[in-house]
């Protein structure tokens, strides 16, 4: 059995670990109010989750619960401050142990990893397999609603192929039933939701890369990609696929999950991919139309500042520079003129 973690739970609850994850949990939020009244009692609130943990006795508190629209509706359960502090500390000892289980080629939530790089990589196994095979065929899937459909006993039994320390396993038990999830579900918003859903399909990894010998394949989080010589082979691949995924994860295959020539292109991660250009989403930059549309009218007005309106900006400008799409983003922006009007109160 490969090397697993073992004896971290003094390292995992001591103070300066709590500290250091604390550190982290304030990047980006110094000025939120939770955040505000959590350090007003630092100390004191570090020193109760350390002994609340050595003891046994910590628990999760509910999260807190909305709804965002962009992009798709999705609803977010946030963590108290505490609870994101806890789920630093034991990352900050986990991540180097889950890094080594996972495969090359999963690219979410990961150091030097992400959306662009998963995309880099996509395109240089479009150009591979295009030299290899000449006219080679697409399987694009993803999960369907897959943060909530997850099997606590099937997470909580693939922990220990990792993790040896009991103090460490009931500490992961702890979170993963926590808050009114029961047999199923990670919530989105948590730091370690989004590490045990990498691991979760780790074992798809594995078994897509080691027993069926697939050689281009790409997954960022629910979503992967694989190319192969031919369409009957795609949909062998795929019918083994929706097997394992079902026996042996208790998941499904969303139904939009289909084969087609790479000739059409891949939409992954946020762009559609071809072998020798890249363009930004249809959708996104309808969305950015519209947005960027509306700014000068709710500037005047008083209802955005110059803050909000060159966050958006800075996003979708560095959103664009990784597609082939400057004349797109200079025709949005072009249309952005700002006229002073009526300003907000402070």
């Amino acid at each position: 059995m490969a090397k697993r973690a073992k004896h971290i739970w003094p390292d995992m609850v001591s103070f300066g670990n709590l500290l250091e994850a604390w550190r982290k949990v304030q990047l980006g939020k110094r000025y939120r109010p939770a955040v505000v009244r959590f350090r007003a009692a630092q100390e004191d609130n570090l020193l109760g989750l350390r002994d609340r943990l050595q003891s046994h006795t910590w628990e999760p508190s509910p999260c807190r619960r909305f709804r965002i629209l962009e992009v798709k509706p999705r609803t977010i359960d946030a963590p108290t401050i505490g609870d994101c502090v806890v789920h630093h500390a034991a990352m900050n000892l986990l991540e180097p142990w889950f890094e080594r289980r996972f495969i090359a080629d999963s690219y979410a939530c990961r150091k030097g990893k992400g959306t662009h790089a998963a995309s880099l990589r996509t395109r240089e196994f479009m150009r591979a397999a295009s030299a290899q095979w000449g006219r080679p065929y697409v399987l694009k899937g993803d999960i369907a609603k897959y943060f909530s459909s997850i099997d606590h006993n099937r997470l909580l039994s693939m922990l220990p192929r990792i993790i040896s320390d009991p103090d460490v396993l009931w500490l992961f038990e702890r979170i993963v039933r926590h808050n009114g999830y029961e047999e199923k579900g990670l919530p989105l918003g948590c730091l370690t939701s989004q590490w045990l859903a990498n691991l979760y399909l780790d074992a798809l990894d594995h078994y897509v890369k080691d027993d069926m010998g697939v050689k281009y394949y790409v997954r960022y989080m629910d979503d992967f990609v694989i190319i192969g010589p031919s369409k009957a082979w795609c949909w062998a691949t795929l019918e083994s696929i929706r097997n394992f995924v079902e026996i042996s994860l208790l998941l499904r295959l969303n139904p939009k999950t289909g084969v087609w020539p790479i000739s059409r292109g891949i939409d992954f991660v946020g762009y559609r991919h071809w072998t020798d250009h890249v363009l930004p989403r249809k959708r996104t930059i309808k969305r950015a139309r519209t947005a960027f549309r509306s700014f000068p009218g709710l500037y005047r007005a008083g209802k955005i500042d110059l803050d909000y309106i060159r966050s958006r900006v800075v996003s979708f400008t560095g959103y664009m520079a990784h597609c082939d799409g400057h004349t797109t983003l200079e025709h949005i922006l072009a249309r952005l003129v700002l006229t002073p009007g009526a300003r907000r109160s402070p």
